[in-house]
C-alpha cells in the first residue's frame, strides 16, 4: 500500500513560518504554495525571483561541458570546408527534438548537413550497421540523445575515417566512447554545473556554444530553439529544476504567445488554447513519440522543420497516436490477464516476454508498474526490452539490469527507466537473475508526498492562478498535492469503456479519479473516502484525484 506522507512540518507549526509567510507576501503567493517552493529548496528572495522570472542570461556557459571546445572547433572546420555532416538521433520525442534543434542551427550556419534517426526495428543508438551503410562523402557524425555506449560503431567509424562527436545525456555504464569529442553532463569527470539536461538540452548547449564561437547573439536567436528543447525535456521526464526550468519556462511562454508555425497549427487542430507541462506530457509528447514507436521518426523531424507543414501531415501524426493508444490498450489487457493468472505480480520485478510491438513496450512496462506497484521489464519476441522502476521509490532498475548484463547483448538507461536487447534463449536465466539482483536494491515502499491539508470543498479558486505562475511542473518539481480528510460524496458516476474511471462533485467542485471506478460500490454504501488531489485545468477549475482510499 502506498504511504501518504507530508513533505514537511505543517505550515502553522513550522519553525520557518515567519520566513515562508514573508516570502509569500513579497511575491504575492499563497503561503501554502510558498511552503511547496520552500521544501523544494527555494528559500530566499534571490532564488524565488530566479525561479519565478527565469531569463536566458542565467544559462550556464556551454564551454563548461567537457570537450565542448573540441566539438565546436571540429564542427566549424566542417562548415568552412563544406564537409558532409550527419546528425544521428534517437526515435523518441527527445531524440526527434534534439535532431531538429541541431539541424535547424547548422542549416542557419550554412552547413552541409543531413540527419538520420533509426526506426525501432533497427534498435537504439548508433550501430555498426548504420555506420557501414553511410555514404562515402560523410566525414563527421554528430549523435544527439545517444552514443555513450556505441563502442562497436566507433571502431567502424574510425576505420572508415569518419570523425564522431557524441552528444548524449544517458548514464554512462562503462568506458567513454572512443570518439573525437564526448559531450555528456553525466560523465564522471563532469565539470558542468547541471547534470539533468535532456538530449534536446545538450543539443541546445552545442548550438549555444556554436553561436558564442561565431559571435552570433544568443539573446536574439536562442529563443528560436527553446520550444523544441522544452518538448524534449518535458517528454523525456527530465528534472524541471535549474537550467531545465529556464529552458521550459521560456519555451512555454513562446508556445503560448508566438509559437512556431507547425506547433501553432498542431495546437489549433488539437483545440489547445493554453500550453502547460501537462499539455506537452499528455498530448504533444505522445504524438511525436508515436511516430518513433510505430512509424518512422524521420517524418516527425521533417514535419517539425517545415514551416509550411500541412494540416494533412499533422493529422497523420495525430492518427498515428490514436492507433498507438489502441495497440497499447489491447496488448496491456492481454498481459495483465497473464500476470494475474500466473501470479507473476508476486515477483520482485515483473519480467514478461510476449508478442508485444517493439514500439510500445515502454508504455506497457509503465502500465504494469502502475497497475501492480512493482518494477517491470517487458520483452518482445524480437528480444528487445524496456524497463520501468516504481515511482516514489529509490529502486534503481538500471542497477538491477547491470548486475544481469551477462545475459544481454546491450542495455542502457537510468534509475527510473532502461532499455535492453537479448537472445531469448537466455530469458529464463535472465528472469531468475533479475529476482536475485532485486534483493540487493532499496525496498519497495512507494510513498506520495503532499504539501498540506485543504478540505476539497474549501479549495479557493484563486489558488489556480497562483499555481499557473509556478509552471512548469514535472520531475523534481511536481504539482503540489493536497490531502482531503474523509468526506461524504453524494454525486458520483463512473465513465470509460469499462466504467474504470470515477468522476464526482462536492459543492460544485468536480474531480476525476482515473482507474478508481471500483470504488463506486463503496461510495454508494455511504463510505467516506479520503484522497490526495491536485488542481487540473485552470479554465475549468476542476481537479485530479491522485490517490483515494476508504477511511477505516
Amino acid at each position: 500500500m502506498t504511504e501518504w506522507t507530508p513533505y514537511d512540518i505543517p505550515l502553522n507549526m513550522h519553525p520557518q513560518k515567519p520566513l515562508i509567510t514573508y516570502l509569500a507576501r513579497c511575491f504575492n503567493i499563497e503561503p501554502i504554495l510558498m511552503h511547496h517552493l520552500f521544501v523544494h529548496n527555494i528559500k530566499n528572495e534571490e532564488s524565488l525571483s530566479n525561479f519565478l522570472y527565469p531569463c536566458l542570461d542565467e544559462m550556464h556557459n556551454p564551454f563548461l561541458l567537457n570537450e565542448m571546445k573540441e566539438a565546436i572547433v571540429r564542427i566549424i572546420q566542417a562548415i568552412k570546408n563544406n564537409e558532409k555532416i550527419l546528425i544521428f538521433g534517437d526515435y523518441d520525442c527527445d531524440g526527434i527534438t534534439a535532431t531538429s534543434i541541431l539541424y535547424k542551427a547548422l542549416r542557419m550556419l550554412k552547413a552541409n548537413v543531413d540527419y538520420r534517426l533509426p526506426i525501432r526495428s533497427e534498435g537504439y543508438g548508433l550501430s555498426p550497421m548504420a555506420i557501414e551503410q553511410l555514404a562515402d562523402d560523410i566525414s563527421l557524425i554528430i549523435t544527439v540523445d545517444n552514443g555513450s555506449s556505441a563502442h562497436p560503431a566507433m571502431e567502424i567509424a574510425k576505420r572508415r575515417g569518419i570523425d564522431v562527436i557524441v552528444t548524449d545525456h544517458h548514464d554512462i555504464l562503462g568506458k567513454h566512447p572512443d570518439c573525437h569529442a564526448f559531450i555528456n553532463p553525466k560523465r564522471l569527470d563532469n565539470t558542468y554545473p547541471f547534470t539533468g539536461l535532456a538530449g534536446a538540452g545538450v543539443a541546445l548547449k552545442v548550438v549555444q556554444a556554436l553561436f558564442i564561437a561565431g559571435k552570433i547573439s544568443w539573446q536574439k536567436y536562442g529563443p528560436l530553439f527553446l520550444e523544441l528543447a522544452t518538448l524534449g525535456t518535458i517528454a523525456d521526464l527530465m528534472p524541471l529544476e535549474g537550467e531545465n526550468r529556464i529552458i521550459c519556462w521560456l519555451g512555454l511562454r513562446i508556445m503560448n504567445n508566438n509559437p512556431q508555425p507547425t506547433l501553432r497549427k498542431l495546437f489549433k487542430l488539437l483545440k489547445i488554447n493554453h500550453v502547460d507541462s501537462s499539455t506537452i506530457g499528455f498530448q504533444i509528447g505522445p504524438i511525436l513519440n508515436s511516430c518513433g514507436r510505430i512509424d518512422d521518426p524521420n517524418k516527425a523531424v521533417r514535419i517539425l522543420m517545415n514551416p509550411s507543414t500541412t494540416d494533412q501531415e499533422l493529422h497523420y501524426l495525430i492518427n498515428l497516436n490514436k492507433r498507438r493508444k489502441e495497440m497499447t490498450k489491447h496488448q496491456f489487457s492481454q498481459i495483465e490477464k497473464k500476470i494475474i493468472e500466473n501470479e507473476w505480480y508476486k515477483q520482485k520485478v515483473i519480467v514478461v516476454c510476449d508478442e508485444f510491438d517493439n514500439g510500445i513496450i515502454g508504455i506497457i512496462a509503465a502500465r504494469i508498474t502502475n497497475r501492480f506497484k512493482k518494477p517491470a521489464i517487458v520483452i518482445s519476441q524480437h528480444g528487445t526490452g524496456s524497463a520501468r522502476s516504481l515511482n516514489g521509490t529509490d529502486f534503481s532498475i538500471i542497477n538491477v539490469i547491470n548486475k544481469c548484463s551477462q545475459y544481454l547483448n546491450k542495455f542502457g538507461g537510468h534509475q527510473a527507466a532502461a532499455g535492453l536487447s537479448m537472445d531469448l534463449r537466455d530469458f529464463d536465466h535472465f528472469r531468475l537473475a533479475i529476482q536475485q539482483a532485486a534483493l540487493e536494491e532499496e525496498p519497495l515502499q512507494p510513498k506520495i508526498n503532499f504539501i498540506g491539508n485543504i478540505p476539497f470543498h474549501l479549495f479557493s479558486n484563486h489558488l489556480f492562478d497562483d499555481l499557473s505562475a509556478l509552471e512548469p511542473f514535472g520531475m523534481a518539481f511536481p504539482k503540489p498535492l493536497f490531502y482531503c480528510s474523509p468526506i461524504a460524496i453524494r454525486h458520483h458516476q463512473t465513465f470509460g469503456k469499462n466504467n474504470e474511471h470515477l468522476k464526482f462533485t462536492i459543492h460544485k467542485k468536480e474531480a476525476i479519479a482515473f482507474n478508481k471506478g471500483a470504488f463506486k460500490k463503496q461510495l454508494q454504501e455511504q463510505a467516506l473516502p479520503e484522497f490526495l488531489y491536485t488542481p487540473n485545468c485552470i479554465k475549468k477549475k476542476d481537479f485530479l484525484i491522485h490517490d483515494l482510499r476508504i477511511a477505516p
